[in-house]
């Protein structure tokens, strides 16, 4: 029994439960700020002084401590209460943290996979423990087949890919052959050694696929072909001299295509997708000679230059994985950014890189190394999503969320230090991640725009040379062909395809 200052305690049924006892001896409690013993009639009390938000808990730890006579069999009678609460205590906690997910852990807040959840976190459906798990509620939608991996269900890593073929059906053709006026016009011509110019008229549009594109790129060194992802699950192969005429198709993945690049001969690419896999595809037959399953999404993939065997992708658990095709072991991993990983851009013939990220910081890496060796970063810095190498000077620009291209220099002796003397803007790309480029002879840069422009800039004195309106949705994919001096391919949300020169 314990009288508290200002508050009633019941004493009349704690007397009832516990008996006659004429001492009662109470637990030391050091938030009491008095432990004064006052005699009554009834018997002794101790007054102490409670803040009124702990009456109710310490009322309980009173009752829990409170002894009595051994000889009453008080004591064991008690022990047996206290046990008995403690495990059903643990047996409800147990079927709470069956039903209810796990919050994952903080330090990933932006991996869907293994990130942190909060106490946003789904629960289950099922009330019990012998709940069945082969049983969903009526609004999960769930594909059929599919495995479950620490409680998180993931697609079939047993997909079964497709291609189909839609161009020459001559033996002796092949996708690489040039068209007859290639051959003709650039028998002896490298990229970059003339002169390009910004275009000026519309030269074809078409649809690519059902909703947004999100990656687009010529077939390197020739250009005659045009390599495109979707939201769709679908990449897509389309010719550059017969506008609009499909050459192949590829069923890769079960989910969205985050994005897919040729390697340095474009006789394959890698694509990844929101499935968490990554896929290397022979582009003329359209068999995959290499997929692996990832730990988070992927935001990126690309082949490593001058080594096609290696490839590496950006993901959103702010690591990079270096993967080997021919072993299907990872070669390295990347792990010193703090969130997602959004580009990956290779520097000096592929011996160093660059790795862009949503946690506002560039960081510069030797290949095989997993220490950065500079950090870009400042406080005023906003994230950059992409960045690109500058095709013929020892300079690089990423795209920055306050609606401006910044300028680094990655000569030796300059450290990558940030030229603050040129920028580029006009464009608007905050929030999205927006594409650019260079053309071949890098004097003018490109880039797309959330209100569906496409702005060129002189890369010398960084004015706007031209702005084209291409669409009324974003436009996110841009590039330059490699041959023709002004053709340049834009792609964005409305599935479309513009070739414009």
């Amino acid at each position: 029994m314990s009288l508290v200052q200002g508050y009633s305690s019941d004493s009349e049924s704690e007397n009832d439960s516990v008996g006659k006892i004429s001492d009662i001896i109470l637990p030391s409690l050091p938030h009491a700020t008095s432990n004064e013993i006052t005699k009554t009639v009834s018997g002794k009390f101790q007054k102490e002084f409670i803040d009124p938000l702990r009456f109710e808990k310490n009322k309980r730890i009173h009752k829990d401590f409170l002894i009595g006579n051994e000889e009453d069999g008080i004591t064991e009678l008690k022990k047996r209460k206290i046990y008995e609460s403690q495990k059903a205590t643990k047996a409800k906690s147990k079927v709470l943290n069956i039903q209810k997910s796990k919050k994952g852990d903080p330090s990933k807040f932006d991996d869907d996979f293994n990130g942190y959840k909060g106490s946003w976190g789904s629960s289950s459906s099922s009330s019990s423990p012998e709940h069945d798990s082969n049983e969903t509620n009526d609004n999960e939608e769930i594909i059929e087949g599919t495995p479950i991996i620490n409680g998180i269900e993931t697609e079939n890593f047993d997909f079964k890919e497709s291609s189909n073929y839609y161009g020459n059906k001559s033996k002796n053709y092949s996708i690489f052959d040039l068209p007859k006026d290639y051959q003709i016009r650039f028998a002896t011509t490298i990229a970059g050694q003339k002169e390009y110019f910004v275009p000026k008229k519309l030269l074809s549009s078409y649809k690519a696929h059902e909703s947004a594109v999100t990656s687009l790129q010529f077939l390197p060194n020739s250009g005659h072909l045009l390599l495109s992802s979707g939201n769709d699950c679908m990449v897509k192969l389309w010719s550059v001299t017969k506008p609009k005429t499909l050459i192949r198709d590829y069923h890769c993945h079960t989910r969205a295509v985050k994005h897919c690049s040729f390697n340095n001969d474009g006789h394959q690419f890698v694509s990844c997708s929101y499935d968490r896999t990554v896929k290397i595809w022979d582009t003329e037959i359209g068999e995959v000679s290499y997929k692996k399953r990832l730990n988070s999404n992927p935001n990126m993939a690309t082949f490593v230059p001058n080594k096609p065997d290696e490839i590496m992708v950006a993901l959103q658990s702010a690591k990079v994985e270096h993967l080997d095709s021919r072993t299907g072991e990872t070669i390295q991993t990347y792990e010193h950014h703090q969130s997602a990983i959004t580009w990956i851009e290779f520097l000096n013939n592929g011996n160093q890189f660059i790795t862009a990220s949503d946690d506002r910081t560039l960081k510069i890496w030797d290949i095989r190394i997993n220490m950065p060796i500079k950090y870009i970063q400042d406080p005023k810095q906003q994230a950059m999503p992409i960045v690109k190498k500058h095709p013929t000077l020892p300079f690089f620009v990423g795209q920055s969320m306050d609606n401006q291209i910044l300028v680094y220099s990655c000569k030796k002796g300059d450290k990558f230090k940030k030229n603050n003397q040129k920028s580029f803007s006009g464009h608007n790309n905050a929030a999205y991640a927006i594409g650019m480029g260079f053309t071949p002879d890098g004097k003018t840069i490109f880039s797309g725009d959330s209100n569906g422009f496409c702005y060129f800039w002189d890369w010398k004195t960084s004015k706007i040379v031209r702005k084209i309106k291409i669409s009324d949705k974003v436009i996110s994919c841009v590039d330059m062909h490699p041959l023709e001096t002004s053709l340049v391919s834009m792609a964005g949300f409305d599935g479309n395809i513009y070739i414009y020169t």
